[in-house]
């Protein structure tokens, strides 16, 4: 195990121990985030629509929730299990991985499933369909519930503006290496990280300088270089201005003792933690919800040194060992909170608490009812995977007012299909 000291070097990068490392950090500055700092670009966003796909022409919008079908279906092929249970006596089977049901099963099953439209947006979508609010798993899901999430950190950081708060990027990372068990290196991490908060100096320091709260995003990706790489990303709220390197120094010192302490290996201390200003807090919001990227961290499009998540999936057709990896990375993360909010913050920035799940049942209150799907045609576009191309066809049919009949068209071929296939049944 490597082995870190239990002490900072005296006098550390600041040459005088704690006072003088608390003076070089703290910046005692009476400007106002909301009006004189750097911290202006996501005040500038545009938030009262989920998703983006109001700026794309109808063929990008087409290509991007049509992947998004496909990633959803590859993830149920992946995350396949099936267990049992009873009910009034009788023996029934489930699906362990809820994503298996998302928009598929309905919510009331004496009610069939609908199609409305969004005039506003443009935009057709299915009703009376089950929500898994699976975030790591689930295209759907995850962009939905993204970009509320961002909402909430977006009225956070605008409230904390308002008081004359700063918030500034922190990102905890250690050294990796392709073989390294995801499991054990995000269990350690969790490890390190409560270590590191639990430090008497860090608490000290902290408090000392007007920390107020933190967000914590824990995100990974994988590359065929490093492998795994779990890291956190933290939105950490001061009443003060600070000298972001100055910090960034004093906590790298701790955070590497932590990762020591629980096994990891060590991370080096220009690297281990980073201390961002604001621009690149808001920089890192920003990227919430956009559906160019899909959204947010495990599901926006990595770089070449890095996949994430669904990457991983998007690939798993010419890479077949893909899948492997993408079901490590569902059984580690499905029981991790996308974001954790220290306590109390959400009250002290007026952001309401709502589950995944309740962002991911909400709907759309300003559409209207294009079309009423036949239990049969349902379960016929379920089992040949053909959502996307069914709600594409009640889409065109609404605005083209019928006159190409592309639904009667879809679901007369593959009832045609369905035909055979029984008939093949009862011919066996």
């Amino acid at each position: 195990m490597d082995y870190v000291s239990n002490e900072h070097p005296i006098g550390g990068f600041f040459g005088g121990g704690y006072e003088s490392a608390f003076q070089a950090i703290r910046l005692d500055s009476d400007k106002n985030q909301a009006t004189g700092s750097d911290l202006g670009i996501i005040t500038n966003l545009q938030v009262s629509r989920t998703g983006g796909d109001f700026q794309k022409n109808d063929l990008e919008k087409s290509k991007i929730l049509a992947e998004r079908f496909l990633l959803q279906e590859i993830a149920c092929s992946i995350l396949f299990e099936r267990t049992t249970y009873e009910k009034d006596g009788d023996e029934y089977s489930k699906y362990v991985w809820r994503v298996n049901n998302c928009l598929k099963l309905r919510v009331d099953a004496s009610k069939p499933v609908t199609v409305r439209y969004n005039e506003f947006r443009k935009k057709a979508h299915y009703d009376n369909l089950q929500r898994c609010a699976r975030v790591w798993t689930c295209p759907f899901c995850a962009l939905k519930i993204s970009e509320e999430r961002r909402k909430e950190i977006k009225t956070a950081m605008d409230n904390a503006r308002a008081k004359g708060w700063f918030v500034y990027l922190f990102t905890f990372t250690n050294r990796h290496h392709c073989g390294d068990d995801l499991e054990v290196l995000v269990e350690g991490q969790k490890g390190a990280l409560v270590d590191f908060w639990q430090k008497s100096k860090v608490k000290k320091m902290m408090k000392d300088l007007g920390y107020v709260g933190r967000i914590t995003a824990t995100e990974v990706t994988w590359s065929p270089v490093n492998g795994w790489h779990p890291h956190y990303h933290m939105l950490v709220f001061f009443d003060h201005e600070i000298n972001t390197q100055g910090l960034q120094s004093f906590l790298s010192y701790d955070w590497q003792k932590s990762c020591g302490r629980v096994g990891l290996k060590l991370p080096s201390l220009e690297r281990g933690v980073k201390v961002d200003k604001g621009d690149k807090a808001d920089e890192y919001v920003a990227k919430w919800g956009l559906e160019h990227e899909m959204t947010k961290g495990h599901i926006k499009k990595g770089r070449e040194d890095g996949l994430t998540p669904f990457d991983l999936l998007r690939q798993s057709v010419e890479h077949p060992k893909y899948r492997a990896l993408f079901r490590q990375y569902a059984v580690c993360f499905q029981e991790i909170n996308q974001l954790r909010w220290s306590k109390g913050l959400k009250a002290l920035l007026g952001v309401a608490n709502r589950t995944d799940e309740e962002l991911a049942q909400e709907t759309e209150k300003e559409s209207i009812q294009i079309d009423e799907v036949a239990t049969q045609i349902w379960r016929l576009v379920v089992r040949y995977k053909i959502r996307f191309e069914y709600l594409q066809a009640v889409e065109l049919d609404y605005l083209e007012g019928g006159i190409f009949n592309r639904v009667n068209n879809l679901v007369l071929g593959y009832a045609e299909i369905e035909q055979k296939r029984l008939n093949a049944l009862d011919s066996g």
